[in-house]
């Protein structure tokens, strides 16, 4: 007689999602991800500081932070074009840490003054399996008061969600919030909280099972944001210092997010110095803030 399979609900991950977030989270059952996707942002960041900005470049710094600071990590999130197949390829990649595999295209388009990310052309849930993806990660810049079900950018979540589930493959949706041009700096950031929040339920609606989220501004908007979801959260850093980003994390955890998926907190220093150098700051000071931010993630179990 065949095993009961229980159906899940649209906010329930299926047996295969569920054995993802196994693989993306610690011990604990929380998120540790190190985020080193970055393409574009990456070179701009070398080429303000007059070095090389060639893929070669890019991988081995990512080949450095992999070896080092992501053997802490529950996960490390990296591109599709630069950071592997060589990560994983060369044995950066510690064995029990998990792979989330950036899907979408680097920049955006504008059509009506909103924001629109793209997906990589060919590549997709099918060839993030190819490259050992534990899940795929899908950012998508969205102003929940402009964009509704019917909007763009609900579209492609639930297309990319739809080639994940297709394939068995997890995947986490991250939220980017933006000031529109006409908008002024300080009417957006009285609006950011209610914007990440309201953004998080629209996603969470188009059928996201994980979401990377920006600190909405207070441990009680983080609440907020919990309450409205029936989703895990982890907060991303948004390159923020490494003490400023521990207080949003403590903050973000009191409020009921589940970890972080952070990069620049933890590495920026490191990108502009000479590889010798680039590896001790990763193992010694970038260690050392990961340790920091693994404190504020056992403090909160």
């Amino acid at each position: 007689m065949p095993p009961s399979v229980t159906t899940p609900s649209a906010t329930e991950p299926t047996t295969a999602q569920r054995r993802s977030l196994a693989q993306l989270r610690t011990a604990a059952g929380q998120f540790a991800v190190i985020a080193a996707d970055h393409g574009d942002p990456l070179v701009e960041m070398l080429d303000g500081l007059g070095l090389p900005s060639t893929p070669d470049a890019q991988r081995a710094f990512k080949l450095a932070l992999v070896d080092t600071i992501g053997r802490d990590a529950s996960a490390v999130l990296l591109d599709p074009d630069v950071s592997l197949p060589a990560v994983v390829d060369q044995d950066a990649l510690a064995r029990d840490v998990g792979l989330l595999v950036r899907i979408e295209a680097d920049g955006h388009a504008v059509a009506d003054g909103l924001r629109r990310s793209r997906l990589i052309d060919g590549l997709g849930a099918a060839g993030a399996r190819a490259l050992g993806a534990t899940a795929a990660k899908v950012m998508v810049f969205l102003r929940a008061d402009r964009e509704d079900l019917d909007g763009y950018t609900a579209q492609l979540v639930r297309t990319a969600l739809e080639d994940c589930s297709r394939a068995g493959l997890l995947c986490v949706i991250e939220l980017m919030t933006y000031r529109l041009d006409d908008e002024e700096p300080a009417a957006f950031a009285a609006r950011k909280a209610d914007l990440v929040r309201e953004g998080a339920v629209l996603l969470q609606e188009c059928g996201s099972r994980v979401l990377k989220l920006e600190y909405p501004g207070s441990a009680e908007q983080c609440a907020r944001v919990t309450d409205a979801l029936d989703v895990p959260w982890a907060v991303l850093s948004a390159g923020v210092d490494h003490e400023a980003f521990c207080g949003q994390l403590r903050a973000a955890m009191d409020g009921g997010a589940n970890g972080f998926i952070a990069g620049r907190s933890l590495w920026k220093e490191a990108v502009g110095l000479p590889a010798p150098e680039q590896r001790r700051f990763l193992a010694d000071t970038g260690r050392r803030r990961m340790a920091d931010m693994l404190g504020v993630l056992e403090a909160a179990a």
